[in-house]
């Protein structure tokens, strides 16, 4: 949905956004709900019941979303507004306010999460080289020839080679702390801010 309202269709050119405004939060429903009721996600749906969000009219939805949705009244809808709304049965906001009060991020994550994101940048950099060479190499001449040719020998250049090194970096990172936190106790997990961070980002580099 934040892709589409920035009118982005290569995910490369994406930079994670943490709101948008209703007309777009509308928009992320409308997907959501298409996705919930798809027949090929039925299994998805039967372990997580609880993603699934109530049918509305768009007008009843915009309504919901400025009366209990956007607890901040700003006119936008965030990550954390929906997930606290859509999970509320088991969300509790004064509990997550006060376990992410005063916590410092644990050295072990900010290398985890630092690595990741040198992945990120190093993805952007190759994907934006091939897009030029892609681009280049679709007209005549010698120049789209050279781009043809460069675009065949990417995967074996300098580009490439910083990608699998940093891959390689991000990979351990994250089974050093991944290893080091699945031993806690939900109590110290939480207090030490590591549950959620750990999940993400190694949902994060499973998708690269």
């Amino acid at each position: 949905a934040d892709m589409h309202a920035k009118g982005i269709t290569l995910v490369f050119k994406y930079e994670e956004g943490d709101e948008v405004d209703f007309d777009i939060g509308l928009y992320f429903y409308e997907l959501l709900c298409k996705f919930t009721d798809n027949e090929d996600n039925e299994a998805y749906m039967a372990k997580y019941p609880m993603s699934k969000p109530e049918m509305m009219t768009s007008i009843k939805r915009k309504q919901e979303l400025r009366a209990k949705v956007d607890v901040n009244f700003d006119g936008r809808l965030s990550f954390l507004e929906y997930l606290l709304f859509q999970y509320k049965e088991v969300a509790n906001p004064a509990d997550f306010v006060h376990r992410s009060m005063g916590k410092d991020e644990h050295p072990e994550i900010k290398k985890a999460r630092l690595a990741l994101e040198a992945v990120n940048k190093s993805i952007r950099k190759f994907e934006a080289k091939k897009d030029e060479l892609t681009t280049k190499s679709k007209g005549t001449g010698v120049r789209a020839l050279g781009a043809k040719n460069e675009l065949a020998q990417l995967n074996n250049s300098p580009l490439a080679d910083e990608l699998r090194k940093n891959l390689i970096t991000a990979e351990a990172a994250l089974r050093r702390a991944t290893k080091k936190f699945s031993g806690m106790s939900a109590d110290e997990a939480a207090d030490s801010q590591s549950a959620g961070a750990m999940w993400w980002m190694n949902r994060d580099l499973a998708e690269k």
